[in-house]
């Protein structure tokens, strides 16, 4: 069955958006717009032997870190790219390039909600260029124990994520979400205590959305529903990774123009 999104042409930002992290140790970031079919890239400026480009695909994630980190085969490394790429995805950004002077990308002061605010005032631009996503054709599973993670197909992007209660008793808190960009910036901002409503305990809606920090640094959107038991980031590296490992259980589509 063809997929089901809210758009079906590529996007990048129409004005750059620059900020400097608070902080001990400022960084300064600049989220430039991006042509069509680059995708979202990170840009060091920095590194000794000179600017160093590491583009968020699937074979570009790390292997460990606190959230989603980029690792290139040179060696060099971009740590904590999960809640920038959230911020992205969240205000449906397809193409851009992040330049950062060091290996962090950084939020700017706010967090996640002032990162939508000013990608919202930047604006988005259509680009004359189809929308591609990452359409789960079989589950795809990766467990360690207690913690579970799977792919499951689906016409629309979809979430549900359990916890176990941490005193003991064996009881789950969940929460089931649909992955829309709306709904992605609903969850950022109910964690800055702006949101109208709730959208689940503040633990479940970090520990979605560091998830789906993952699930973008796949580089593209996932139209697929995403289940976790207990995830960490450990598991989330390897459910990424494993895509990669297993292309039959997945596979690149145009989204289609809805029809006249």
């Amino acid at each position: 069955m063809p997929v089901s999104y809210t758009r079906h042409v590529q996007r990048t930002l129409r004005e750059p958006v620059a900020y400097t992290s608070a902080g001990t140790r400022r960084a300064t970031v600049l989220i430039r717009p991006g042509a069509p079919d680059t995708g979202i890239r990170f840009v060091r400026w920095d590194p000794p032997g000179g600017v160093q480009t590491l583009p968020v695909r699937i074979e570009y994630v790390g292997t460990d870190g606190a959230n989603a980190t980029l690792q290139s085969p040179g060696g060099a490394e971009v740590r904590g790219v999960g809640p920038v790429l959230v911020g992205l995805a969240a205000c449906g950004i397809d193409n851009a390039e992040i330049a950062l002077d060091g290996d962090e990308a950084v939020l700017p002061p706010g967090g996640g909600a002032a990162l939508v605010d000013a990608l919202e005032r930047a604006g988005a631009e259509e680009q004359a260029r189809p929308l591609r996503v990452i359409k789960i054709e079989r589950s795809l599973t990766v467990a360690d124990g207690a913690r579970s993670a799977i792919l499951r197909p689906s016409t629309v992007p979809h979430a549900a994520i359990s916890l176990e209660a941490a005193d003991g008793s064996g009881r789950r808190r969940w929460l089931a979400v649909g992955l829309g960009e709306e709904m992605l910036r609903e969850l950022i901002r109910s964690l800055a205590g702006d949101a109208k409503q709730s959208a689940g305990s503040e633990s479940l809606r970090r520990m979605l959305l560091e998830c789906v920090g993952y699930l973008v640094a796949a580089g593209a959107p996932i139209v697929g529903h995403f289940l976790a038991q207990n995830p960490d980031h450990e598991l989330m590296r390897n459910l990424v990774r494993a895509l990669a490992g297993q292309q039959g259980s997945w596979s690149l589509v145009t989204v289609s123009a809805p029809s006249t």
